[in-house]
């Protein structure tokens, strides 16, 4: 009963959603799109998003931009990057510990944070425009 008025949330990979062809009336895409690493697959999270989504329905896309308000602290210097990504030892499960300190990403654990340099491509708002929804 408590989840009756509640939307549906689902968490899936972002080329292959578990969900119904126009079974949606939105969806959205925070911080995902600037971690796949090729053109083609960003291309296939967006095919995704729009097949899952109803024609009239909405679709959020948000991921880093390039061009940054001069408050901003983050500065690209190009659109393939890596970023320090931070998490608090707390969060992160023993095994996956120790697989990043062997296999993983490079790991700093000063100040109780793990630090690993994440893949990330920021964009420039022609990238959008330009792509005219696709």
């Amino acid at each position: 009963e408590y989840l009756r008025d509640r939307p549906a949330v689902a968490v899936a990979d972002c080329m292959s959603i578990p969900l119904r062809d126009k079974s949606c009336d939105a969806a959205i895409c925070i911080a995902v799109m600037h971690h796949l690493s090729t053109k083609e697959r960003r291309i296939r999270c967006i095919e995704e998003l729009a097949r899952v989504v109803r024609v009239g329905g909405m679709i959020n896309i948000q991921a880093w931009a390039m061009e940054q308000d001069e408050s901003s602290r983050r500065r690209f210097a190009g659109a393939d990057v890596f970023v320090p990504f931070n998490a608090q030892p707390k969060y992160l499960d023993k095994v996956s510990q120790e697989r990043e300190q062997t296999s993983g990403p490079k790991i700093n654990t000063n100040d109780n944070k793990s630090v690993a340099e994440m893949y990330s491509e920021a964009y420039e708002k022609a990238d959008f425009d330009e792509r005219k929804g696709l």
